[in-house]
């Protein structure tokens, strides 16, 4: 069921995308300048405006992922020192003598 809906979900979307990212194939310069529309100090290449969103859309993930891996920091690091203490359990329990279960009852 989860498929289905989010196949009705997802396949307007993208077919949407598609179609926007075709009608956009004119080359476009951004202009970095907000002072001066007309000669910008500071103004890129002219590329088909698909590619700058999908360009600038690569850009905003990536940043998404960096932030979301280094808010995890914390995370990471208490799940390795729980790892280390869980090896060291497991081998002090492996070098353990073997007790039977009589003696680790207490006597009544």
């Amino acid at each position: 069921m989860k498929k289905i809906l989010r196949g009705l979900i997802a396949v307007p979307i993208g077919a949407f995308l598609v179609l926007f990212l075709i009608a956009n194939r004119a080359p476009v310069a951004l202009s970095l300048d907000p002072l001066s529309t007309t000669a910008p100090a500071i103004a890129t290449p002219a590329l088909p405006l698909w590619l700058w969103l999908v360009f600038f859309l690569l850009i905003g993930f990536g940043l998404g992922a960096a932030g979301m891996w280094a808010s995890d920091h914390e995370l990471r690091v208490r799940a390795k020192a729980d790892r280390l203490e869980l090896k060291a359990l497991k081998k002090a329990a492996a070098e353990a003598p073997a007790k039977p279960a009589d003696a680790a009852s207490p006597p009544a």
